[in-house]
């Protein structure tokens, strides 16, 4: 911190005294021209924002292994990347990780978010979400405007800008995995039609394991995008499409032994398990049977795993009206669906601990042999999340109308969106060993020699949890009119005024507050097993009907000094509704005025952030200054546990880039986070830290350029931070080291190699217990993948 501040006010005292405004910005400065959370497009320096822009070279250089991972760079940005290519945890400084996904940040696919809602369980955004050449450049918002620019992220925006074709040319390029089986294929092309019409096409298709070891081909699947522009003299109009079909496998908290103390844990993989390379999944289970969500019997192949299918079509159009006025209007209708299969560890432990406990325990063999269990191994009672993505399809429009004075630029919309959320819950629980090299499932046999389970499945459905087996069929619908006015108040000093008001409309019923459990033959053999006398069907269905608001505003000011030097500051209000995380928790979801359910529909955000821009022909340096208040509800499947919590959180963000020469430059980010819990429901953990919040996120960024050779390396990493609100146990900080080199073989072809975590590196991401105490040494959690190597080549043409 006080190196970073240093150099800001040095940065700041030598461009006063050896610069002047003479200088050229289009020449001479670094700086970027954004779009996202802005009313028109502008270099950086001229907004009242935290962005950053992620470009296409950047990204390959980071070596990322999914799409959450790409984020990891931004600064001020935490991407809990541990689930695999989906299902990961997102946030942006200040605001908590309280949920699975990323309740206060939306993903965009030019400009219009990709879910409504980034925290539906086990259909998060990331998940319909997939970052390919066709991508130009990546553009990340924190805090500020995000609030009035879209619903529920008023914490920030991460925006994907794909290309349109009107840069002529293309490229193909052939990433294979070294030490582990990736095969990747990315293609795009764009060209002019003539008669102002441009087409781009483009997209990916891989196949492999991915980073761990999961006893199959794992992820298998592409995306397809097109776009289509005509240009005209007064605007333009675009329509473009995507077909997303990818299967990837999904990594649930993993068995991790500790020992110590809560505060000073030693972290080590298990004698058969290891932590950085191995997955639950295994060839051993592959096929799953329970009673879907209607009633009737479901098979699934558990190899499916994150099984994400988008169909999308969208438009884009504009036209200059005239005297300064302007339309602007973007649309898009996606059809979402799919599947999501993962094993769960609900409990690990001896064979004393976890099959010995099974009610009868007679004996116990692996599944479909007569082999006696090892003794001295490890035991899982496992819970498959068998969840299918019935329906979550959306729609979105914004319509945009601006005008242009001298010095006042008014910006009026109106913003409409409607999003599906059916989902079924499927869940069986099985028996099986801790192994990373396909593991076995057990079967339990009685003293009387009938097999209790059958195949490895305890249960049809969860009991121990209370019974989770439920339905959702809700509609989400928004209307949410909003207005931003920016004012040159004198030549260097820009102010904007935005709002905001969501209209929300929440209608349906879910089904499972009850899980009845009947005798049924589910497996269809003609004879009724033990796990069939007790088969877990939804039952308890409960109508939703209520309505929400979310007033939303953000204030910014922006001075320039000059050419080189800004200061900004804004505050800001927002929220995010909440979804299917408040349904089964108990509440009248028939009357949006009762004061219990009024308290938990909408979280809210409050923001204040201020800072200083530097910009030079070799450097730039950003700071911000942040605060913010939190108010929440959540509810856990897992712990069948309500919350009620408010935060707070203040802190820096530094933000930075220099080229020392045409050899060597080096980019870097850190943020520095000081939260508290200030209420919530349980009064102990008040005053605590929120779970899985560090003190410090970084990244550093050196780069080497010698003619043809590009090298350096990625160092991403945190400080520690405890597990649960109860800041007890401690998950260690980590440092990743992501080295890469590059070199262009011919003026169209370029070879890539990169490491990601060379140095295997534990990084716990999160972690089901809150404390060692009360345990048998072991915990479950999730990790990011150890080393992998990989390496691509790039034609262009």
């Amino acid at each position: 911190m006080l190196i970073f501040g240093t150099m800001n006010v040095a940065a700041f005292m030598f461009s006063q005294n050896t610069t002047t405004d003479s200088t050229s910005v289009k020449d001479k400065m670094i700086d970027e021209v954004v779009i996202t959370g802005n009313s028109n497009p502008k270099a950086s320096i001229k907004t009242s924002t935290s962005i950053s822009t992620l470009k296409p070279a950047d990204i390959i250089n980071a070596a990322p292994r999914s799409t959450a991972e790409i984020f990891r760079t931004i600064p001020g940005i935490r991407a809990e990347s541990s689930g695999g290519e989906g299902n990961s945890n997102i946030t942006v400084r200040g605001v908590p990780v309280s949920a699975g996904g990323s309740r206060y940040l939306l993903i965009q696919e030019d400009g219009l978010p990709v879910m409504q809602f980034g925290d539906i369980a086990f259909g998060t955004q990331d998940q319909f979400t997939r970052f390919d050449s066709f991508v130009s450049r990546i553009e990340a918002l924190r805090g500020g405007s995000a609030s009035v620019f879209a619903s529920n992220s008023p914490a920030g925006i991460i925006n994907f800008i794909t290309k349109t074709g009107e840069k002529q040319g293309g490229s193909i390029t052939q990433q294979v995995g070294l030490n582990y089986k990736n095969f990747r294929t990315d293609v795009d092309y764009g060209t002019p039609l003539g008669n102002n019409y441009f087409i781009g096409v483009g997209g990916f298709y891989r196949g492999g394991d991915g980073p761990r070891k999961t006893g199959y081909i794992s992820n298998n699947g592409g995306q397809f995008r097109l776009s289509l522009l005509k240009k005209f003299d007064k605007g333009s109009i675009r329509i473009y499409g995507k077909y997303l079909d990818d299967r990837t496998a999904a990594y649930m908290p993993m068995p991790l032994a500790v020992s110590g103390t809560d505060a000073s844990p030693d972290y080590s993989s298990l004698s058969n398990y290891n932590i950085l390379t191995g997955a639950l999944q295994s060839s051993n289970f592959k096929n799953d049977i329970t009673i879907g969500g209607n009633g009737q019997v479901l098979k699934s192949d558990i190899r499916d795993g994150m099984h994400s299918v988008s169909k999308a079509v969208g438009l884009e159009f504009n036209y200059d009206l005239g005297s300064g006025w302007k339309l602007d209007e973007k649309a898009r209708y996606s059809a979402n669906d799919g599947q999501f299969l993962a094993p769960f560890p609900a409990s690990v432990g001896s064979k004393a601990e976890i099959l010995e406990s099974v009610a009868g325990y007679g004996s116990a063999v692996y599944a479909g042999t007569n082999t006696p269990v090892d003794g001295n191994a490890k035991y899982m009672k496992t819970v498959l999340f068998n969840t299918k993505l019935n329906n979550l399809n959306n729609f979105f429009s914004d319509l945009n109308i601006s005008k242009k004075w001298d010095k006042i630029k008014l910006n009026a919309g109106v913003y409409n969106s409607s999003q599906k959320i059916n989902l079924s819950w499927n869940w069986n629980t099985y028996l099986m060993e801790v192994s990373d090299n396909n593991a076995r499932l057990v079967d339990v046999i009685s003293t009387t020699g009938t097999k209790i389970t059958d195949n490895g499945l305890l249960h049809y459905g969860v009991p121990d949890w209370g019974g989770v087996n439920r339905n959702y069929d809700t509609k989400y619908s928004v209307i949410a009119p909003h207005a931003q006015v920016e004012i040159n108040v004198i030549q260097n000093l820009t102010l904007d005024l935005g709002a905001r008001y969501d209209f929300g409309k929440v209608s349906g019923s879910f089904a499972g507050t009850q899980n009845t459990m009947r005798t049924i033959d589910v497996n269809q053999n003609g004879t009724i097993e033990t796990p069939e006398q007790s088969v877990a069907v939804v039952d308890g269905t409960v109508p939703v009907d209520y309505r929400y608001g979310i007033f939303g505003y953000s204030f910014g000011a922006n001075y320039t000094i000059n050419s080189h030097n800004a200061f900004f500051a804004r505050v800001s209000q927002g929220g995010s509704a909440s979804a299917d995380r408040i349904l089964f928790a108990g509440y009248n979801y028939t009357n949006s005025d009762d004061p219990a359910l009024d308290a938990v529909k909408v979280n809210k955000v409050n923001q204040v952030e201020g800072g200083y821009k530097l910009r030079s022909a070799n450097y730039f340096l950003n700071t911000t200054l942040f605060y913010a208040k939190t108010i929440e509800a959540n509810y856990e499947a897992t712990t069948q546990r309500r919350t009620e919590n408010r935060y707070q959180s203040m802190g820096v963000e530094f933000d930075g880039y220099y080229k020392i020469n045409k050899y060597f430059d080096i980019k870097a980010g850190l943020t520095y986070t000081h939260a508290e819990i200030k209420d919530a429901i349980d009064k102990t953990i008040v005053g605590n830290t929120p779970r899985r919040t560090p003190k410090f996120m970084y990244s550093i960024n050196p780069n080497v350029n010698i003619d043809k050779l590009s090298l350096g390396f990625f160092v991403v990493g945190s400080t520690k931070a405890y597990t649960q609100d109860v800041n007890k146990l401690v998950m260690p900080g980590y440092a990743l080291v992501n080295p890469y080199i590059t070199y262009r073989l011919l003026k169209n072809l370029t070879l890539n190699v990169n490491a990601n975590n060379i140095f295997n590196a534990l990084a716990i991401t999160e972690a089901e217990e809150g404390s060692m105490v009360g345990t048998n040494g072991i915990i479950r959690a999730r990790t990011l993948p150890g080393r992998t190597f990989a390496a691509s080549v790039k034609f262009d043409f």
